[in-house]
């Protein structure tokens, strides 16, 4: 109740001090924790303080306030310092608000399936981030994505403050895998063969030996001999290996000098679409259209694709351009040509690099045919260390039996 009310802790230098006690215990004015040393100290209620003021004139003794304490004094320093408390209040609030939704849902140990395959999942079972942690079933999950895929062995979900720790472990795949069917390693180019390594089958060819497209590198048919070295039996498999080919391509491409040029009249159509979950609509000026009959390049770019926390909603701002232009005819610079050239080298060389072919030498010319057209030509060295594959004939998997045998079986065949 002392603090409840406020008290004041005083001090009083000089006067007679024990006529001031003594007609403050007349009035009924209570004093706690009294001591002198050097003066005299003593603490009190702080609606007796005002109380001191005609004791004090009689006994000549002026206590002075030293230091206040209790509610009230709390209540004024707080008022005075309002903007501190709030904030901070507002800042418990606030992390005791955000902290009752799941901000992050993390995945491990998965392999085979992908993250995004599993968040699919887990927006099927309304799992999200945003959503509220009272509402989180970490059996649920477990049991649904284990139905989901029954590939996955163990599944464990735990929460974690705000975030969702998606745990998985992939069970062994028993399924038998298809039976590779027989076949032969043909040259995907042709050239001088570099090297030659083989997994499965028979090797057809040597470094040094020049093919053609086409042509079998590893053979299908592995030959079963018997004791005198011949050919007893024939066995299809599937050939594996590698055989690095030295290949070389020359092309030739015609550049028209004269070519059609886009021109761009200046009328621009700007649509946006508006995407928040299922509903969407699109909004463009009323007053401004394209002719049908009129050619335009569509631009179209994303504004803003993301979800709006804490709702379970997706908001996606879809911005569409349509630029009219017309076709004009146009000519050539030397410097055009030249980049134009350059571009449709490097859209060749672009094409050998896609099909993993490893460049070792490349030259072009850029030339003038005749008065109305350049011609492109050029030579490309490369190696190619993949092979094309060719089924395995079932005639290629007969022997030929020998003379003596072939008469036997026919005479064994007429009796």
């Amino acid at each position: 109740m002392k603090w409840y009310k406020g008290y004041v802790t005083c001090r009083a230098a000089d006067g007679s001090y024990e006529r001031f006690l003594n007609i403050c215990r007349h009035h009924n004015i209570e004093m706690h924790h009294i001591r002198q040393d050097s003066a005299l100290f003593f603490t009190m209620s702080a609606s007796d303080y005002v109380r001191l003021v005609p004791l004090a004139y009689k006994t000549s003794v002026v206590p002075h306030i030293e230091k206040r304490s209790g509610f009230p004094f709390w209540v004024r320093h707080v008022m005075r310092e309002w903007t501190f408390y709030s904030g901070f209040l507002l800042f418990l609030v606030s992390l005791e608000v955000m902290s009752s939704f799941v901000w992050q849902i993390s995945f491990s140990g998965q392999k085979t399936f992908t993250k995004e395959t599993l968040a699919r999942d887990m927006e099927t079972l309304n799992v999200h981030t945003g959503m509220r942690r009272k509402n989180l079933d970490c059996d649920a999950i477990e049991k649904s994505i284990r139905q989901f895929h029954p590939q996955i062995s163990w599944v464990s979900a735990e929460e974690v403050g705000s975030l969702l720790k998606v745990s998985v472990k992939e069970g062994q795949n028993f399924e038998e895998k298809e039976e590779e069917k027989p076949c032969h390693l043909t040259a995907r180019y042709g050239g001088v063969v570099q090297s030659v390594t083989v997994n499965r089958g028979t090797a057809a060819v040597k470094p040094g030996d020049t093919v053609k497209k086409g042509d079998i590198l590893i053979s299908g048919i592995v030959p079963v001999t018997d004791d005198s070295d011949e050919v007893a039996e024939k066995w299809p498999v599937a050939a594996r290996g590698e055989v690095v080919i030295k290949a070389e391509q020359t092309f030739s491409e015609k550049i028209p000098l004269v070519y059609k040029r886009k021109v761009k009249t200046g009328r621009i159509l700007t649509r946006w679409k508006i995407q928040a979950g299922d509903s969407r609509f699109s909004l463009k000026n009323p007053f401004k259209q394209l002719d049908n009959s009129s050619r335009y390049d569509i631009i179209t770019g994303v504004c803003c694709d993301r979800k709006v926390y804490p709702l379970p909603v997706s908001l996606k701002i879809q911005k569409k351009s349509f630029v009219e232009y017309n076709w004009k005819d146009a000519e050539y610079s030397r410097e055009e040509l030249k980049q134009e050239g350059y571009r449709r080298y490097n859209r060749l060389l672009y094409q050998l690099s896609r099909d993993n072919l490893e460049v070792l030498e490349r030259s072009a010319v850029l030339k003038q045919q005749d008065e109305k057209n350049w011609l492109l030509e050029g030579k490309v060295s490369f190696l190619c260390r993949e092979a094309d594959s060719k089924p395995v004939a079932e005639k290629e998997t007969k022997v030929k039996k020998r003379g003596n045998e072939a008469e036997n079986d026919e005479s064994g065949d007429n009796s």
